[in-house]
């Protein structure tokens, strides 16, 4: 493109601009220079936020989104290549100088280009032509005012080894890091497609090892499973470069808060671009100024600008609304429903709450929810229950039923209940249950007790279907649909790797009403060989189970099976820990 097509289009757009054009607002807003010159605590500066074209900007030539950014209250913009802005390298000298002019005299930051340029290909042409077209795309950002370049690593192919790809992909940008450096440009290595686990993304940048060669965060699932996000926020941080990205602020199924927060907390100087994956809305400048208003929020939260914290909450206990059974409230929020009415074959914790009214069990089979799975139908929110029951199956069959026949509210804080556990044949066992629940800023935590006395001697059998155990909400899941989540336990096992093993604990982290959540089961009373085993699921099963010691570990070990008597009962405590932040 020269610069007479250049300035067509841009004359065009502004006389769209001059007759109100769409959606936009002419002249900056209040809230478009209420950030300006902001700042928090001891002199430290605000973390910065713009726009990625990528979606609501990629319909706008340069004077429009130049206009709606400054009146949207945004800081900065990437364009991104094959937009309507026509920001290209195909732009010749007068053109570029032109784009350089007009962003000069905008408020709004013209922080670099977004290229599709990636160095995975095993064809050496291809591979070749991407690393020309990224020193081209280097060379326009600095003729035009950018500071950088974004680049994809990207994926892995058939018949390559994967160490090869990564080696390739840092000997491409270490080649072209160079160039880029000469230039006063970063390149900008998105965490993108196949390599989007940060480790892969560290392994890579640490590989090129230049100065000029940055990360640039772009919020993805995978940022939430293994290490988990702050541990890969850690792990990506010493190469930030200039941007990261983030998705529309207001998504419940990733916690932009907590990155946020962590991207204050540290200080960093770099900026936070709205990489929206839906449809441009209408009228745009109100939606850039809401996802701003959402950021603000955030930062203040972050720094301490936000109303103070929220003190330890009381508990208070109630019967059910509905029904038999107890709702327990922490301070004026829902906290647990305990339900055993006549329709409930053993008793079940379901909602349960973490800090927030984040709800971290599934639904089903209480409630239908729009996108849930409903799989396991016996698994019924936080429940305890076993597959071996002097050989009869307390996990599966619905012709064994564990049965509520005294409860009582002890204090304020306690409740405590028997239970008969009924077979086809008759009564098998009692149980008798206490289940202490209490409240701190930011957290949420049962207590629970298990006595399972017999009538008569019998067995409880090694298997995995046990023992006392929650069904997550899906984004706490680690695989599946929906799943944004990890786990990990005591040893540093994670996800997978936790099923099985004897832990002190594990706990589920994941997304839940655009906050990071933390679940953890704690094992009570360990026995002599050590804590329990975890039927611990990436669909999203968390289970403390001491008897399955040959399901678990297989082969000739000996089996986890163990006789009680009503002189010797089963005893277990175990202890739930939910933590989130009081508010959004």
């Amino acid at each position: 493109m020269n610069r007479r097509t250049f300035l067509a289009n841009s004359a065009a757009t502004s006389a769209a601009l001059a007759a109100g054009g769409p959606a936009l607002v002419a002249g900056p807003s209040a809230l478009a220079t209420a950030w300006r010159g902001r700042a928090f605590g001891a002199g430290v500066a605000a973390p910065r936020f713009g726009l990625v074209t990528y979606l609501w900007g990629r319909d706008l030539t340069l004077p429009d989104l130049l206009a709606a950014c400054e009146s949207g209250g945004l800081e900065g913009v990437e364009l991104r290549t094959t937009h309507a802005h026509g920001v290209e390298p195909g732009l010749d000298a007068a053109a570029r100088a032109e784009v350089r002019a007009m962003v000069a005299d905008s408020p709004v930051t013209l922080v670099g280009l977004g290229s599709d340029e990636r160095f995975d290909s095993p064809d050496p042409a291809r591979l070749a032509a991407a690393k020309a077209a990224t020193i081209e795309y280097l060379r326009l950002s600095a003729d035009v005012g950018g500071s950088g370049v974004k680049v994809k690593p990207d994926s892995f192919h058939e018949g390559v080894e994967r160490e090869a790809t990564i080696a390739q992909i840092a000997a491409s940008l270490a080649e072209v890091g160079p160039i880029a450096a000469d230039l006063g440009q970063e390149i900008r290595l998105e965490v993108h497609g196949q390599c989007a686990d940060p480790t892969i993304i560290r392994d890579i940048v640490r590989a090129a090892d230049h100065a000029a060669v940055r990360v640039c965060w772009n919020s993805n699932p995978q940022d939430l499973r293994g290490l988990g996000l702050r541990r890969h926020y850690d792990l990506l941080r010493p190469y930030f470069g200039g941007t990261m990205h983030v998705r529309e602020l207001d998504a419940d199924d990733y916690p932009f808060a907590d990155l946020i927060e962590l991207v204050a907390a540290d200080g960093y100087a770099g900026m936070v671009l709205l990489e929206a994956h839906t449809p441009p809305p209408e009228p745009r400048v109100r939606a850039f100024q809401s996802q701003r208003a959402r950021f603000d929020a955030m930062v203040g939260a972050a720094t301490g600008d936000a109303a103070p914290s929220i003190p330890a909450p009381a508990i208070s206990i109630g019967p059910r609304a509905g029904g038999e059974g107890y709702d327990v409230r922490a301070g004026d929020r829902p906290f647990a429903t305990l339900r055993f009415g006549a329709d409930d074959r053993t008793p079940a914790v379901w909602p349960l709450f973490a800090p927030g009214d984040r709800m971290v069990l599934r639904s089903f089979p209480f409630a239908e929810v729009e996108g849930e799975t409903e799989d396991h139908p016996h698994h019924r929110g936080l429940w305890v229950a076993h597959g071996d029951v002097d050989g009869h199956d307390f996990w599966h069959d619905p012709a064994c039923r564990i049965e509520v026949r005294e409860h009582e509210v002890v204090g304020e804080d306690t409740i405590r209940f028997a239970a008969d556990w009924i077979a086809p044949d008759g009564v098998i066992a009692t149980e008798t249950r206490s289940m202490r629940f209490s409240a701190g800023p930011g957290r949420r935590r049962i207590d629970l007790e298990v006595e399972l006395r017999p009538i008569e001697a019998c067995v409880l059998g090694d298997t995995k279907e046990g023992t006392i155990a929650m069904r997550l909400a899906s984004t706490l899941r680690a695989e599946g649909p929906r799943a944004r989540g990890r786990l990990e336990n005591a040893e540093g096992h994670r996800d997978r790797a936790c099923w099985g093993r004897r832990s002190a604990w594990v706990l589920a982290e994941g997304p839940i009403g655009g906050r990071l959540v933390r679940v953890r089961l704690i094992d009570g009373s360990p026995g002599p060989e050590g804590p329990t085993f975890w039927h611990a699921r990436t669909y999203g099963l968390l289970a403390a189970n001491p008897f399955g010691r040959r399901d678990f570990e297989g082969g000739d070990e000996p089996s986890g099976r163990q006789e009680i008597t009503p002189a010797r009962p089963w005893k277990r405590r175990l202890t739930v820990v939910l933590e989130a932040p009081e508010q959004a």
